[in-house]
């Protein structure tokens, strides 16, 4: 979505093809065609969707007389878009998105445990290794990614560009004080408590269980905060059980649920502190979110945060649950530390704008196009 709209501001044509499952293959608006599909048959799976090859959908995009493609995925929309890239002539450029080996569990925790790196490089080999060859450039987040992607059958022209994200939505709404003060009396917080919030998806490889555990043992040293745990997910019933088992007060340990992305900004905002323990992220926009919304984060190490973390500036890093312990329990006891990093938090995530990541896209299909054209005059 961020992309698209840029990308339009800068006077361009964009067209996103998606699947529904629900539909038949349609244009819901004049940029964005559903092709039906289904669920995934896979319980911890079914948000995500597939669809039967067909040829009447590669010819499907050859009526937009589109420049380049850009693939966003490797499974079905992926087999299109190789064909029409091939057949059509149309340069293709491709973003790894997800490192897959934090979620061979989901497919099965028995391929995971015994089979793990064979069928990673067998999954990597048929999905990406095609995508790879045919890809005039290809595009990873992270410099963390970009270490790991031999793995996955990635060479050639590489490129390094952080996802962008439209920051104005959280630094120009202007921190209601009474609202908060109003959400805090809603979700029934002290008023005195210091806040701390974990928001996004809620599955095991985000390793939630870990700042549940910390909090546990900070809440015995200093009862004064609370813990926001805001979002959904196939590991939610596994984390309220664990809640109840560490024996942490109800009022202490709130889960939200799901909340709607155009609401969350007052959830960033009413936070002292965000938490994160993954160490699975390509790039971690929830981190630059909150840091945009003037919320400190203290989250794990991953080499994948060292270009947003700045210790002591924006938040801190902590590598073992003790450190952590001692930072909820420290924060809790001297809030001035946080306060104090709440003005400087903007000013480190500048290079992460949408504005910024259009135009290094664009610098890019514009690339994508002359390497085709010098790859159609050699042959």
């Amino acid at each position: 979505m961020t992309l698209e709209k840029k990308l339009r501001e800068l006077g361009h044509e964009v067209f996103i093809f998606t699947i529904d499952p629900k539909t038949e293959d349609k244009i819901i608006s004049p940029n964005i065609i559903y092709f039906n599909g289904f669920t995934v048959p896979i319980k911890k799976l079914n948000s995500y969707r597939l669809a039967l090859s067909s040829r009447i959908r590669v010819r499907i995009l050859k009526e937009y007389h589109l420049d380049v493609l850009h693939l966003q995925t490797e499974f079905s929309m992926a087999r299109y878009a190789l064909v029409a890239s091939k057949k059509y002539k149309i340069p293709l450029v491709y973003t790894l998105h997800t490192l897959y080996e934090d979620y061979l569990t989901y497919i099965s925790k028995t391929i995971d445990e015994y089979f793990h790196k064979s069928f990673l490089a067998s999954l990597a080999k048929i999905l990406i290794a095609p995508i790879n060859k045919q890809a005039l450039i290809k595009i990873v987040p992270s410099r963390k990614t970009l270490a790991m992607i031999s793995k996955y059958y990635i060479d050639g022209d590489v490129r390094v560009v952080p996802t962008g994200l439209d920051l104005t939505k959280f630094i120009t709404r202007k921190k209601d004080n009474e609202y908060l003060k109003d959400l805090k009396n809603k979700l029934g917080i002290p008023l005195d408590d210091i806040v701390y919030l974990y928001l996004g998806r809620i599955s095991p490889e985000k390793s939630i269980d870990e700042l549940i555990k910390a909090f546990s043992i900070a809440i015995k040293k200093n009862p004064n905060m609370t813990f926001l745990i805001v979002g959904d997910g196939n590991n939610l019933a596994e984390l309220k059980e664990l809640a109840n088992k560490l024996a942490i007060p109800q009022n202490k340990i709130k889960f939200i649920g799901f909340i709607v992305w155009d609401e969350i900004v007052p959830y960033y905002q009413l936070a002292d502190a965000f938490l994160n323990a993954s160490i699975t992220e390509t790039q971690g926009l929830t981190y630059i979110e909150a840091l945009a919304c003037g919320t400190p984060i203290i989250v794990k190490y991953d080499e994948v945060l060292d270009d947003v973390v700045k210790e002591g500036v924006n938040g801190y890093f902590y590598y073992e649950e003790e450190a952590l312990v001692n930072y909820l329990v420290k924060f809790a006891e001297d809030r001035t530390i946080l306060a104090d990093l709440k003005d400087k938090t903007y000013e480190t995530i500048t290079n992460y704008s949408d504005d910024i990541f259009a135009k290094r896209i664009e610098k890019i299909y514009e690339d994508a196009i002359k390497k085709a054209k010098k790859k159609i005059e050699k042959s």
